[in-house]
């Protein structure tokens, strides 16, 4: 299949410039408290916000101090201070289920006219789909992948590429581990394998001939096919897969004892982990992108090797999604690899065009067997009902905004993500008449190996404007005026974050030394306005753009009493997610609704302005 020239070059070698990137940057202490203090604003009374002030200066006299000057000379022997913090303790360190409370997934938005939802579609646009994933692969194996970059100058960390392809989660029995093994074509071979997960069952097979050619379309789509048949006739198999969604030491645990009943179920267990990827043939028929959603976050664990770094799910009826581990990587990559196969289908007209003939030697599947007894059996089922619990404690409302997108505010001279940002903190205020707590995820890929900083985004400049918009006494120009400082805020905290100049990483390292070197909490942790401002993972909004164009994906809300907003931006539409815990006073119509509401009033706000600009 033809692939277009924009992930094709042959100037510059993919991963070239990761080590001449900068070292990610320890801020100035006094610059993280500053901010840290301006962002609690919002959260608290007067009386709070003067003992939190006090907290933070006896932290910065004290053993803050001694914390940053620990960390700094950490950080010295270091390319990147936080790296291996950030994936053993947000990550791998954690012993709940990572399934479906960690996991991010989404669509493939393929147009509907191009691959409208049809039972037996799904072996032949799944083959599409595995030669165009095996395509990216190859690519990035090829170092043939630009580099990214900020602007037209500032070069951005491939790193998290060559983290995806060749992946997989580990349980341990206190903390997990990645295992990792790709390797471009200049370090050595890797495994060219992809599994194939269909009713509870694994398949295997090389992609690549032995000239190392990929597998045409036809031969790969006839490989699935004879999976599907061999699955129709024979039923379900060990759906050992469930086990994944278990919590992680329960889940070693199982792990061993599997390894322990067969040899064959090591094998199996390895051939999953070294796999390029995983492709899930699933039974079910999601009649919308937006279905999709749901089931790749929340399908049939049965059916699931939740570990793997990248599954490609190709539902019944022809329809795509994705679920991705998100210790290996972040979003960006699996909206990349996306955008990819997208393009890659478009500039193929949505088929085929190569050759039909089949070399039938190479289109043998291996099964891989799992042999499991009673003690397994039993797992399965209580890892399944584990899953399913938590699935239905997890609401999404998945929309089109459709009287604007990214042209309109463009055109008003607006960013169009800090204009989404108001737009979900006035839905959160005027549904709930209080501010939020607000997380945005801000990329740091400038820096070696960087991957993302907090954007605290609910501000006391974005608390005044929201009152002002519930004030009916408040003028236009009022509003609009408190509307453009709101904003120029986000945009400079923005600029910070992106620099890793905002405050989370910088207590989170510092926390971390305190830890790690058996010294006790620092007060500021403990003080209710670190919790009470989104510390600790406590943010009441966790929010994420996903991009310019149709590509949207979500995971699940940091908290129980919060949501988890995702959103992407087409030229005349906003796609948006909103997800929630249904256990609590939220409701994510209700949610979807006000910020859609607030979304026409901010637009009449622009209207209303002489010029249509800020």
């Amino acid at each position: 299949m033809t692939i277009h020239k924009q992930y094709l070059s042959d100037i510059e070698k993919t991963f070239q410039l990761e080590e001449s990137l900068p070292s990610l940057p320890v801020p100035r202490l006094e610059h993280t408290l500053a901010r840290y203090l301006d962002s609690v604003k919002p959260h608290l009374t007067e009386d709070e916000f003067k003992h939190t002030k006090e907290v933070v200066q006896r932290f910065s006299t004290g053993v803050g101090s001694d914390l940053h000057r620990r960390l700094v000379e950490s950080a010295n022997h270091s390319r990147n201070w936080l790296e291996d913090w950030w994936e053993k303790y947000a990550y791998l360190s954690l012993r709940s289920p990572h399934a479906p409370f960690v996991n991010f997934g989404g669509p493939i938005p393929v147009p509907v006219d191009k691959w409208p939802p049809k039972l037996g579609t799904q072996c032949e646009r799944a083959a599409l789909i595995t030669l165009g994933i095996v395509q990216f692969w190859q690519i990035l194996r090829k170092q043939q992948l630009p580099i990214e970059r900020g602007g037209r100058t500032t070069v951005w960390s491939m790193n998290q590429f060559h983290m995806m392809y060749n992946s997989c989660k580990v349980p341990g029995e206190t903390i997990d581990s990645v295992y990792r093994g790709f390797k471009t074509e200049s370090r050595g071979n890797c495994p060219g394998n992809v599994v194939v997960l269909c009713m509870g069952r694994y398949f295997t097979f090389n992609v690549l001939d032995s000239n190392n050619r990929i597998l045409s379309a036809p031969e790969i789509e006839q490989i699935l096919k004879t999976i599907r048949s061999l699955c129709d006739k024979g039923g379900y198999g060990s759906t050992v897969g469930a086990l994944t969604a278990e919590q992680r030491t329960t889940w070693h645990q199982l792990r061993n004892h599997l390894i322990s009943i067969h040899p064959e179920n090591e094998r199996s267990l390895l051939n999953i982990q070294n796999s390029i990827f995983m492709v899930v043939l699933d039974e079910r028929s999601p009649d919308s992108i937006y279905k999709v959603q749901e089931e790749s976050l929340f399908g049939d664990a049965r059916n699931r090797w939740l570990d793997k770094s990248v599954s490609m799910i190709i539902f019944k009826n022809g329809l795509v999604g994705t679920n991705m581990d998100h210790s290996a990587c972040d979003g960006m990559v699996n909206i990349v690899q996306s955008h990819f196969v997208l393009k890659l289908l478009e500039e193929n007209n949505y088929q085929w065009k190569g050759s039909r003939s089949v070399r039938k030697t190479l289109c043998v599947p291996e099964e891989l067997l799992f042999h499991v007894d009673g003690y397994i059996r039993q797992a399965v089922g209580e890892a399944v009902e584990l899953y399913e619990r938590g699935c239905s404690s997890m609401e999404l409302k998945c929309r089109d905004f459709t009287d604007f997108g990214k042209n309109f505010l463009r055109d008003c001279k607006v960013k169009p993500d800090t204009f989404m940002q108001m737009a979900l903190h006035y839905g959160y205020y005027r549904l709930h008449g209080r501010a939020a707590p607000g997380y945005e995820t801000a990329s740091t890929r400038k820096f070696y190996h960087g991957r993302t900083e907090t954007l605290r985004s609910c501000t006391p400049e974005v608390v005044d404007w929201c009152r002002a918009m519930q004030d009916g006494n408040a003028s236009t120009r009022r509003r609009l005026q408190l509307f453009k400082i709101a904003m120029d805020k986000h945009d400079a905290l923005m600029a910070e974050a992106v620099d890793n100049q905002g405050c989370d990483r910088h207590l989170f390292g510092l926390q971390i030394i305190a830890m790690e070197q058996g010294l006790p909490l620092p007060e500021l942790y403990s003080d209710p306005a670190y919790t009470k401002s989104g510390g600790g993972g406590n943010f009441i909004l966790s929010t994420s753009c996903t991009g310019y164009n149709a590509i949207i994906g979500a995971c699940a809300p940091m908290c129980k009493d919060g949501y988890g907003c995702f959103y992407s931006f087409d030229s005349h539409r906003i796609l948006i997610v909103v997800g929630r815990w249904t256990a609590d006073d939220t409701s994510s119509a209700k949610m979807f609704n006000s910020i859609v509401q607030s979304l026409r009033d901010m637009k009449q706000l622009l209207l209303h302005s002489n010029d249509s600009k800020l």
